[in-house]
C-alpha cells in the first residue's frame, strides 16, 4: 500500500466516524419530540379533563402517523434523496410540537381533537427519519461493518429516548406539573440538532476514495421502490415481528411512567427516572445483539431477536408483581425488559432490514419495517389504554407479553436466514448484492 493510498484509507474512515456520530446525534434528537408525551400524561389529563382512553388516542395518534409516514416516506427517501428528506422531517416535527401549546385554546374545537390531530402529524415528519438515517449508514460502511456500525447506530435512539423521558420528567417536576414544558423545550432543541445536521451530514462518501462502497447508484421509481419492498417475503416477515416488539416497547415507555406513579405514588421526576432506565439498558442491549449475531450465529439476526423477544415476555408477565416489591426490584425489572426489547428491535429494523432488502432499496424496506412496527405501537398505546381502564393493568401487561411472544415465534421462522455472503461486491446502495 502506498502512502498515498494510506492517507486515503484514513481519509476515508476519519469520514465514516465523523458520519456515523452525525447520524447518531441527528437520530438520537428526533426522541425529543417523540417521548415528550407520556411523562406529561397525567399532568395533561389533570390539567384538561382529558381521560386516560383519550390519552391513549393521543399517544396513539402519534404511532399511526409515523406509521404512515414511514410507508411513504421510505419510497420517497429512495427518490428524492435521504438529507433532504430527514430535514423535513426534523423542522415538520420541532414545529408539529411546539403547537401544542395551542391546543385548548382553538376556539370551538375540544382540546384533545387537536392534540390527537398535532401528535398524527408529528408522527409523520418524525417518520422522515430513520429510513434516511439507514440509507446514508448502507452508503458509507460496507456489509462487515453493519453488525458493529447499526449496533453503535442504534443506541442513538435508546440513549435519545432515555434523555427524553428523564429530561421531560424533570422539567415538569420543576414547574410543578405545568404541562407545556413538555413541549417547549423539546422543539426548541429538535431545531438546533437540524442546523447541526445541515452543517455536517454528508450523505455519500467521496467516490473516488479507498474503502467506500459504491455509489454509484440509480434513484428508483417510487413503483419500482414499492415492489422490490411488499415482494420480499423475509421484510415481511421482519415488519409483522416488530409490530408485536413496538406494541411492547412503546407500552412500557408510554405508559410506565403512569402506572409507576400510581402503584409507587411517585411524583413525575421519580416515574420518569425509572422509566428512562429502560432506554439506557436499551443501549448495552443494541450493542451486545448486534456483536452476538456477527460473533456467534455468523450473521443470523433471528435467533437473538427470537431469544430476547421471548425473554421479554416472560419479563412482563413479571413486571405487575415486581413493581409491588420496591424501587430496586423495579428497576432491574424495567432495565432487563429495556434489553431485551431494544436489543430485538435493532435486529428486525436496522441490521435484518439491510441483510434483506432488495438491490437498491434499502431505505424503503428499512420504512416498511418501522411502518409495520408504528402500527403495533399505535395499538400498543390504545389497547394499553382500553385494557387498563377496562380490566387494570393485569389486562394491559398480558398484552404485552401476548405481542412479545408471537413476535418472538414469528421471527423464529428466519432461524437458519443469513445475510449475503461478507465480502460480496456491493450493491448499489451500499448493501451487498444477493448470492445467486
Amino acid at each position: 500500500m502506498t502512502v498515498a493510498t494510506r492517507a486515503e484509507t484514513g481519509d476515508i474512515a476519519a469520514a465514516r466516524a465523523r458520519t456515523l456520530f452525525v447520524l447518531w446525534a441527528t437520530y438520537g434528537s428526533f426522541y425529543l419530540c417523540r417521548n415528550n408525551v407520556g411523562p406529561a400524561v397525567p399532568s395533561i389529563g389533570k390539567s384538561l379533563g382529558i381521560t386516560t382512553i383519550e390519552m391513549g388516542f393521543v399517544l396513539g395518534a402519534l404511532k399511526l402517523g409515523y406509521a404512515v409516514g414511514q410507508f411513504f416516506n421510505g419510497q420517497l427517501t429512495e427518490r428524492f434523496g435521504a438529507k433532504r428528506i430527514l430535514g423535513v422531517g426534523m423542522l415538520g416535527s420541532a414545529v408539529a410540537t411546539m403547537l401544542f401549546l395551542v391546543a385548548p385554546s382553538v376556539p370551538g374545537v375540544s382540546a384533545w381533537y387537536v392534540m390527537c390531530g398535532l401528535a398524527f402529524v408529528n408522527g409523520w415528519f418524525q417518520a422522515g427519519g430513520w429510513p434516511p438515517t439507514v440509507k446514508i449508514a448502507a452508503r458509507w460502511f460496507p456489509v462487515e461493518h453493519r453488525g458493529r456500525t447499526m449496533g453503535i447506530l442504534g443506541t442513538s435512539y435508546t440513549l435519545g429516548s432515555a434523555v427524553a423521558v428523564f429530561a421531560v420528567g424533570a422539567m415538569l417536576d420543576a414547574a410543578h406539573g405545568a404541562w407545556r414544558v413538555a413541549f417547549v423545550v423539546p422543539s426548541l432543541l429538535l431545531g438546533l440538532s437540524y442546523a447541526h445536521t445541515r452543517l455536517r451530514l454528508r450523505e455519500s462518501p467521496p467516490e473516488t476514495s479507498a474503502g467506500t462502497v459504491d455509489v454509484h447508484h440509480e434513484r428508483l421509481t417510487l413503483r419500482d421502490s414499492f415492489v422490490a419492498t411488499v415482494g420480499n417475503g423475509r421484510i415481511w416477515i421482519l415488519a409483522l415481528a416488530l409490530f408485536g416488539v413496538d406494541a411492547v416497547r412503546y407500552g412500557f415507555y408510554d405508559w410506565a411512567p403512569t402506572y409507576l406513579a400510581e402503584v409507587q405514588h411517585t411524583g413525575p421526576l421519580w416515574a420518569a427516572s425509572k422509566t428512562a432506565v429502560f432506554g439506557l439498558a436499551g443501549a448495552a442491549g443494541v450493542l451486545v445483539s448486534s456483536w452476538a449475531t456477527d460473533r456467534f450465529f455468523q450473521s443470523r439476526r433471528a435467533p437473538v431477536a427470537a431469544l430476547l423477544t421471548v425473554t421479554v415476555a416472560v419479563l412482563t408477565i413479571a413486571y405487575r408483581w415486581v413493581v409491588t416489591l420496591g424501587t430496586g426490584p423495579t428497576i432491574v425489572c424495567i432495565a432487563l425488559t429495556g434489553f431485551g426489547i431494544f436489543g430485538a428491535h435493532i435486529l428486525l429494523v436496522g441490521t435484518a432490514a439491510q441483510d434483506f432488502a432488495k438491490r437498491g432499496a434499502t431505505a424503503a424496506a428499512a420504512g416498511f419495517v418501522d411502518f409495520m412496527g408504528h402500527v403495533g405501537a399505535f395499538s400498543g398505546d390504545v389497547v394499553t389504554g382500553f385494557l387498563r381502564a377496562r380490566h387494570g393493568w393485569a389486562g394491559a401487561t398480558a398484552w404485552w407479553a401476548f405481542a412479545a411472544t408471537m413476535a418472538g415465534l414469528l421471527v423464529a421462522t428466519l432461524w437458519n436466514a443469513k445475510p449475503p455472503t461478507v465480502g460480496a461486491s456491493p450493491a448499489r446502495d451500499g448493501t451487498a448484492a444477493p448470492q445467486r
